[in-house]
């Protein structure tokens, strides 16, 4: 396989909803709402009609056929609205239309809430999405056994300072290890990895870090805080040929030729293929002291740096 690192750092695609399909999306969050109230907004996913919603049809097929074979990660924009409740409806009817959506957590919650709580920290079984933490490269589904196909990450608000999403295409970094095939092959034997916050019963299981799709295109999973926390519960601690090959992978993610950078601002949804791409964010600092709960009557703009993530699987 030839593949070149600079064939993976072509700026990230902003795309757009036409009005036409925006339109067609705004009519099925409006009949979702009709169907659920009282229920919680992510109990019941949206559906659409093809005949009758032809033209967003169509775009969310492009968005898929861009994110399979074209690249490997895009940015939506058109979604900033004013109300967190807003917000919150309108992109989980689009990720619901877009994929299936799974569970991501053990009280069977399908959209998170990505803030600081200003609680634990993740060395101490706290989970990324409720830290301003940073420097951790990985991909979400790291703690399920079954990949993720769309991850999505939707801004509603930004932080006072920080919290830039840096993006790494596997294939990439693949292309920098193929010159040290003793690490590529570590990498490729199974490791363990924890279903942290998944379930209530702790599970652990065996996966390997880096493997390949059936086209041969690198698919990755990984969480370096989330493995070694895994194999001290499992009681086997990892290897010295294992941790030699991390701290290779931890090299190659930390070079600037193999990330883009991006600051989401408020209405953009990143959308990323989650098993052929890595990321991760800077440090933030927020406007306000951080808190546990945020209610869905406030408005986004009033908010320290807010996002909702949604993992999909393809339908």
């Amino acid at each position: 396989m030839n593949i070149n690192v600079s064939d993976f750092r072509q700026a990230v695609s902003n795309v757009r909803l036409s009005k036409f399909a925006f339109d067609e999306l705004l009519s099925a969050r409006e009949l979702l709402a009709s169907e659920s109230q009282g229920a919680r907004f992510d109990s019941k996913a949206a559906y659409i009609n093809s005949l009758q919603s032809s033209v967003l049809s169509k775009e969310l097929d492009r968005i898929r056929t861009m994110i399979d074979h074209e690249c490997h990660v895009l940015i939506l924009d058109g979604f900033k609205v004013e109300k967190l409740e807003t917000f919150k409806s309108l992109i989980w009817t689009f990720a619901s239309l877009l994929g299936v959506p799974m569970v991501q957590n053990h009280l069977g919650h399908k959209v998170i809430e990505v803030f600081d709580r200003g609680g634990q920290r993740i060395e101490e079984g706290a989970r990324y999405h409720q830290t301003r933490q940073g420097a951790y490269v990985h991909n979400d589904g790291v703690s399920d056994p079954l990949p993720i196909d769309y991850l999505i990450l939707a801004c509603g608000q930004q932080a006072l300072l920080g919290g830039e999403s840096i993006l790494i295409d596997a294939s990439a970094v693949y292309a920098e290890l193929m010159a040290f095939p003793e690490i590529l092959e570590e990498l490729k034997c199974n490791f363990f990895f924890e279903n942290r916050g998944m379930s209530d019963e702790e599970q652990l299981f065996k996966a390997p870090i880096l493997s390949f799709s059936n086209e041969g295109i690198p698919l990755i999973r990984y969480f370096r805080v989330y493995i070694e926390s895994a194999h001290i519960k499992a009681g086997v601690p990892l290897t010295l040929a294992q941790c030699q090959a991390l701290d290779f992978l931890d090299t190659v993610l930390d070079q600037s030729s193999v990330q883009q950078r991006v600051l989401l601002e408020p209405g953009q949804v990143l959308i990323s293929a989650d098993n052929k791409f890595l990321h991760t964010r800077t440090h933030f600092i927020d406007r306000h002291a951080p808190r546990c709960v945020i209610d869905d009557a406030e408005s986004l703009s009033d908010l320290n740096r807010y996002m909702l993530r949604v993992w999909l699987r393809k339908q």
